[in-house]
């Protein structure tokens, strides 16, 4: 493969999200920061998310320039290591929030589960090539690689980690329908697997709280639905332009998680709704960016592998952006690139240094070119 250079508007997309989150985080955590008693400093969230930054975009540079075939090579490692660190978690794992779902050596902590996000979309894309002899035959075609994919979601829904397993989940579905698996299977399995899925959710009376609260929030509005209340409080007097930048009330220790989950609905109190149209104007630019490039991609694993990175993000922005404004049940998911956040923060930025990577060897397909096997074909 000829390698050429980066894709600019990848680049230039990311920074401008990495930069507008490390604004928003700063006034969305400073009050926290200097009224919390064991850190009293308010730039403390800022700094950590700079460093946290920092380390990423060494990161996204780095993996920018490994090819991005050396991990399909490798992929048995990758996935040997996503399943240890995630039999680990029960083990010797670190409660947070009431959830065991973090290591810690030392004074570093990280969430597996981001590292296992980027590991199963590099072995998904990368079994799903090898098995494109096969995709006729659900058995043999589809049946080993969602074994894995079941196995590793059953880790996670044991932290409990529900979340990240729909994230998993969806975007391990995207690469298999974009492989081209036979639309009659992934039927089949949509409509085996979504009993299984609510029987899981069902399993945990949080669980089904949060639906309960998403439904009504005002049936508990000092409980369960007090977080989805102050969220749509703070979203609601934003109206056009914001009530001005720091100037929010409502990170003024009235909405829990300010600075993470609920970040967005703080953009949408102080920059109002033409700040929230340009962030999410942003994602779906980096979406169709990130789409364009894999679709340009030199070979098939190459478009799954870029079509899972860009999904994963896509998703997670979804469940965020619905979770603030009442639309889904509170579940957890930051919103990339912008809410505070170390282990997600770097992953994400590491995820999009391989796409980076991608568009170096992208080619400019013309209509006389064979088509890649990975076109979507609908074979019912």
């Amino acid at each position: 493969m000829k390698r050429g250079k980066p894709d600019f508007w990848l680049i230039l997309v990311t920074f401008i999200l990495l930069g507008f989150g490390l604004v928003m985080v700063f006034s969305a955590s400073y009050f926290k920061g200097y009224t919390d008693p064991h850190i009293h400093d308010s730039y403390y969230f800022f700094k950590k998310q700079l460093a946290n930054g920092l380390v990423g975009l060494i990161l996204f540079f780095v993996v920018s320039n490994i090819p991005y075939e050396t991990y399909r090579k490798h992929v048995g490692w990758i996935l040997a290591v996503s399943v240890i660190l995630l039999l680990l978690v029960p083990l010797v794992g670190q409660v947070h929030n009431g959830a065991k779902r973090w290591l810690g050596f030392g004074f570093l902590s990280f969430q597996p589960s981001e590292l296992v996000k980027l590991g199963m979309i590099i072995y998904t894309a990368s079994i799903m090539v090898k098995k494109q002899p096969h995709l006729d035959k659900f058995r043999r075609g589809l049946l080993p690689p969602l074994i894995i994919i079941g196995f590793v979601s059953a880790l996670l829904v044991i932290e409990p980690h529900f979340s990240a397993t729909m994230i998993i989940i969806l975007t391990s579905l995207i690469i298999i329908f974009c492989a081209g698996a036979r639309f009659k299977h992934l039927m089949y399995l949509f409509l085996s697997g979504v009993p299984v899925l609510i029987l899981v959710m069902l399993s945990g009376s949080y669980r089904v709280d949060r639906i309960k609260t998403m439904l009504n929030p005002l049936s508990d509005p000092t409980g369960d639905g007090y977080q989805i209340i102050q969220s749509l409080i703070a979203i609601g007097p934003g109206g056009l332009t914001g009530v001005g930048l720091g100037k929010s009330i409502q990170k003024l220790a009235y909405l829990p998680e300010a600075h993470t989950d609920f970040i967005f609905s703080i953009i949408s109190e102080e920059l109002g709704f033409v700040g929230g149209a340009f962030l999410i104007t942003l994602f779906i630019f980096l979406i169709v960016r990130g789409v364009l490039i894999s679709l340009q991609a030199p070979n098939s694993y190459g478009t799954l592998l870029g079509i899972g990175i860009v999904s994963s993000i896509a998703i997670e922005a979804i469940f965020n952006l619905g979770v603030v404004t009442a639309l889904l049940p509170v579940t957890g998911v930051p919103l990339p690139l912008i809410s505070y956040g170390g282990t997600a923060l770097i992953l994400k930025l590491t995820s999009l240094g391989i796409l980076l990577n991608i568009s170096r060897y992208r080619t400019k397909k013309t209509k006389a070119a064979k088509p890649d096997p990975v076109s979507r074909q609908f074979r019912i």
